[in-house]
Parts: C-alpha cells; structure tokens; sequence
C-alpha cells in the first residue's frame, strides 16, 4: 500500500504535470506502486516543458525557478527546475548527515573542481564564492595540479569535494613532487563517478582524512550517502528508491519527494544497483541501504607528452556551446580515437532555430581550455535520435580507444 502522504504528492503530480496526466491514469484509484507506471529518461527529455507543473510556468516565466541541466555521467541534457525552498528541502538530509557522521558544516571551508563558470567568457582557471574554492578542470596538467595544491594549501579548506578521476590526478601529482597531505583537511566527499577501492585507498594513503561516498543526481540531488560502516543510506526523506526485478543487476528506479515543480515519479535513472531492506547498520540509520553496482565510470584522455587529463576539459566544451545556443544539444559521446584525435558524437534538435553546425563546432573548439589539446583534431558526427548503452545502463560520454595504450 501507499502512504497517504505520499499518495496525495502522487495525485497531485498526476493533476498537476501534462507529462502524467496525459497518460491518461486516475491518480485517485492508484492504490499499489506497480499501478504507477515507470517513466524514461528519454521520455522527460521529449517532454520538454510538459514535464514541468503547471503551477510552476508563473514562476518560471519570472525567473524565480532553480534551473539546472544534466551532463557528464549519461551524456545526455535535460534541463530540472526547482522551486528555491524544495532546493532547500532536498539539501537538508544530507548536510544532517555531513554533520552527524563527518563533522562538516556548510560553513566549513571547502574545494572542489567544476566543468564551467563564466560561459561565453574568458574562463577563470579557479574562483572564490563564499567558503569555498573552485577549480577549473580543464588544462590540468601536473604542473599546474601542483599550483592548485598550493592554491588550497594557503585556503586552508576543511574538506574537498571530488570526482574519482579528480583524485587519481591530484595523488598522481602528489607523487611526481613529493607534496605531503593537507593538514587543514579532515574530510574528502566523492561524487559523480563509481568510487572503487583502488582510489579510495589510494586518497586515504596521501590525504591521511576520513572518507565517504556520496551518490546523486541533478534530478534529485543527493540521493544515498556513506555512513563510517561504509553503507551507502538512501536519503529516504528526500526520494524514494526501489529496484526492477532482474537478478543481481537490477536497475534502480527513483522517486523525488521534495521537488513540487518538476517531480519525477517512478524514474529510471539508468543506474543499476541492489536495496537492502531490513539491515541493522551499527550507525543507527534505518533508511535502507543501496549498493550500486554499475554507474559512471570515467576514462582518461591522454596526451602526446603522455599526461592524463580529465575528460571534463571537452565536456566544458560541449556544455558551452549548450548554454550559448540554449540547449542545442541532447546527448554527446566524445571519443579519443589515437592521440590528439577526437570523435565528437552530437544528438541535436535540428528544429532549434540556433541550429548550426559551424556555429557548434567552432564554439566547441573555442572552449576546449587545454594547451595540450590546442592542435587535436575533432571530427563531428550528427545524430536525430538518442543513443542507449544496452550493456551498463549508464551511457558512456567519454571513452578511450587510443591504440598506444
């Protein structure tokens, strides 16, 4: 059975969102979660603005709505809304728990790496905003890795906020220069990318600080977060997780609970993962635990001097021209087919009146912030339709066929 608490979120979604109420289903007789059908991620992004409450277009025309887009971990955008307090809302379990298990305060001093800042402008390679400090991922060579320690040596942040792939880089630096842990640190969070435990034990061996994963999305924000046991706790007060029935690799379906603007009832988010129900955790949390099993898994691109660079140098890109040409494209893969060649793989809507090949692809190579990269050669393909990864779940953005390595 279904709470009335949630049910009467769920009517309301359904009478209050075109996307579900022109599936043509009586909220108000929905009495089991199978009756609720399971929505695609394909099919909110062919939604466009039916998938946004009607109670919310006033105050998105005013432009007192969050927006945000999707990126990096499917390749493919949808754009999310917000009202500002649900924002708030959806936050609030997870700073609890930063709290209670880590000790961390939003007021605490932190630094993490970001894809873009100032679009369509000269890009500032890091920038301050509040208690924190930001990194450009883009032209990350060691040497410059080695000025951003020492950048975050004189901030003095409590706590970082990183991708895998962000810390395999600032380790592999630590190495090359023979640069000691950060005293000021005592907490390292991981998002956006699977965190196994070759990285993990590799951060906690240079950083010397207590470690935990955090796994979300921008349609949800944070959704499950590592208590000190290492079990990952659904965030249950701000969405609701369960699991399609296919033996060990099932896929995980996610219902927001805090988001009255662009709620997302039963979605597949394209992860695959295990709930465990009924599991005594020693750190006192009853929500249930989920183990992911697959997600977002990142190569690196390689460069002719041999260096590693984050793939979110040529995201950057893809994201720039999306921003100056108002979402132009749905999904990307970029390819690295040998050294200093790149394929550029673009689902586009052609009836986007900013619709323009030369346009997107110089744009793109403008924003491609790497002097490693200056002379590579990027080939552009075009797509109509979105492209699935039938063997993850997760699309792959980015992917390394270089024959030399």
């Amino acid at each position: 059975m279904i709470s009335a608490e949630l049910k009467k979120y769920i009517i309301k979604a359904y009478n209050d969102v075109p996307m579900y109420y022109n599936m043509n289903i009586k909220a108000e007789a929905i009495e089991e979660w199978d009756d609720i059908p399971i929505i695609e991620k394909n099919t909110v992004v062919e939604s466009e603005e039916s998938s946004l409450a009607v109670s919310a277009i006033s105050l998105l025309i005013s432009g007192k709505l969050i927006s945000s887009r999707t990126s990096g971990s499917t390749g493919t955008y949808m754009d999310i809304y917000w009202k500002e307090d649900d924002y708030k809302r959806s936050m609030l379990p997870l700073w609890y728990y930063r709290r209670k298990y880590y000790g961390i305060k939003p007021d605490d001093k932190l630094c993490f790496f970001y894809t873009i800042h100032n679009v369509g402008k000269s890009e500032d390679l890091y920038f301050y905003e509040k208690n924190s400090l930001g990194f450009l991922k883009a032209n990350l060579s060691m040497e410059y890795l080695a000025d951003i320690y020492i950048k975050m040596k004189e901030y003095k942040p409590v706590w970082l906020l990183l991708q895998p792939s962000m810390a395999v880089l600032l380790c592999e630096c630590m190495d090359r220069y023979g640069l000691d842990s950060l005293e000021s640190v005592k907490y390292i969070e991981f998002s956006g990318e699977i965190l196994t435990d070759n990285v993990r034990n590799m951060t906690k061996e240079h950083f010397k600080c207590r470690i935990a994963n955090q796994y979300g999305a921008n349609e949800f924000n944070s959704i499950a977060f590592e208590c000190p046991y290492g079990n990952m706790h659904v965030l249950g007060s701000n969405v609701y997780a369960e699991e399609t029935e296919d033996g060990d690799e099932s896929e995980l379906i996610l219902t927001t609970l805090t988001n009255t603007a662009m709620p997302l009832i039963r979605y597949r988010i394209g992860d695959r993962g295990r709930i465990k129900k009924g599991f005594k955790c020693q750190c006192g949390n009853k929500n249930v635990i989920l183990e992911l099993s697959s997600g977002r898994v990142n190569d690196f691109i390689i460069c002719e001097n041999g260096e590693k660079r984050s793939p979110y140098t040529l995201v950057r890109a893809v994201e720039a021209v999306n921003y100056m040409l108002e979402g132009v494209i749905r999904q990307f893969q970029i390819e690295q087919k040998n050294i200093g060649i790149f394929v550029i793989r673009l689902v586009v809507d052609r009836e986007d009146e900013t619709y323009n090949e030369k346009y997107i692809e110089e744009i793109f190579r403008k924003n491609v912030i790497d002097r490693e990269l200056d002379k590579s050669e990027f080939m552009f393909e075009y797509y109509d339709e979105l492209f699935p990864d039938d063997v993850t779940g997760k699309y792959r953005y980015f992917k390394n066929c270089a024959e030399v390595l």
